[in-house]
């Protein structure tokens, strides 16, 4: 059985993005992913959600 290393997510700004983990340990990996994909993936996401909402 493979570990699972590189996660999938949707962040607050709506942006998907693949993002590997292999950095953190395995048993922290899912509870980090699902913080970070609360949080906004950039500033410029975040800058271009503010032109759009203008």
């Amino acid at each position: 059985m493979a570990v699972r290393t590189i996660w999938s997510l949707t962040f607050a700004c709506g942006h998907q993005a693949d993002r590997d983990l292999s950095d953190r340990a395995a048993n922290r990996r899912a509870g980090f992913a699902e913080w970070l994909a609360k949080q906004s993936c950039s500033v410029n996401c975040t800058i271009l959600a503010l032109l759009v909402m203008a």
